[in-house]
């Protein structure tokens, strides 16, 4: 079946509808609790990451020292092997932007007014509405900021979605049958050539986290994408710096082990100024 991908505010109604959309399909549903889940059982290292990245949003030396990028392709990389699961519904974390491209991927955002949002969040808890129209302007101030530093993209722009729904004007019963007839719709787009651009850009997202999160590579950039996109034939290219001079190879072989009889590019090049950041895996 089809991907689905939802945006969502905070209080805005989305996790009901994704939740009776997964009902409904049989699908499973992923959002940022299941993501991180899985980060911090690669390690206790990943799993803090994980909880402050969920708390705020990554400042401006954060977001170029190394062990937060090598974090961030391990989200990249999780949220295509979801992908490749089949019947999924993957809630926030930038499935939207990431996955942009592959047919058969539905990518929706749910919206709602301001007053339906604290409604719903002083529903949950017990604080007065000065309160939560703080907290929501907080999150969405966040949300927005996390999105744009990794994808470089406004989360809550319409172009970047199939179908942007408002649970304030459209019940929740309408939302779920509009997203399930757009579900069964992309499922028809799901062919051959889709799957091969979903598996090729899953096989360098796997590549590209696994020669990141790997303590004996000093790397000053790296990037590993598909030569053309969903052609397997072509297979993938690995381009960067490093600051020791045996890591080219290494890299090489590290990268061959996991692509196996994918073909490789490397442009990978030795430069002596280390990487803007420090990597620390103790």
């Amino acid at each position: 079946m089809a991907i689905l991908t939802i945006s969502r505010q905070f209080g805005g109604g989305a996790k009901a509808v994704a939740l009776q959309v997964a009902s409904d399909l049989g699908y499973e549903y992923i959002d940022r609790a299941t993501m991180f889940k899985d980060i911090s059982a690669q390690g206790p290292r990943w799993g803090s990451y994980a909880k402050d990245f969920d708390e705020q949003y990554p400042n401006v030396w954060e977001k170029n020292d190394w062990s937060f990028k090598a974090f961030v392709a391990i989200i990249q990389s999780l949220i295509y092997d979801y992908a490749q699961r089949d019947n999924v519904i993957i809630a926030g974390t930038g499935g939207t932007f990431l996955l942009k491209g592959v047919p058969h991927v539905l990518r929706v955002r749910i919206e709602s007014s301001l007053e339906d949002r604290i409604n719903r969040v002083q529903g949950d808890q017990v604080i007065n509405e000065n309160t939560a129209k703080w907290i929501i302007e907080k999150i969405d101030a966040d949300m927005s900021r996390s999105m744009y530093i990794l994808y470089g993209k406004h989360w809550d722009d319409p172009r970047e979605f199939d179908h942007v729904f408002n649970s304030s004007t459209q019940g929740k019963d309408q939302i779920v049958e509009e997203i399930k007839k757009g579900v069964l719709a992309k499922d028809a787009l799901k062919t051959q050539d889709a799957m091969n651009i979903l598996n090729l850009r899953a096989l360098a997202a796997r590549a590209k986290a696994a020669i990141l999160t790997d303590p004996n590579f000093t790397v000053s950039y790296l990037d590993v994408t598909p030569v053309e996109e969903g052609m397997p034939k072509y297979g993938l290219r690995v381009h960067g710096f490093v600051h020791e001079t045996d890591d080219a190879s290494g890299i090489k072989e590290a990268v061959k082990k996991i692509v196996t009889d994918i073909p490789v590019e490397f442009d990978v090049h030795y430069q002596m100024y280390p990487r803007f950041g420090h990597f620390d895996f103790k």
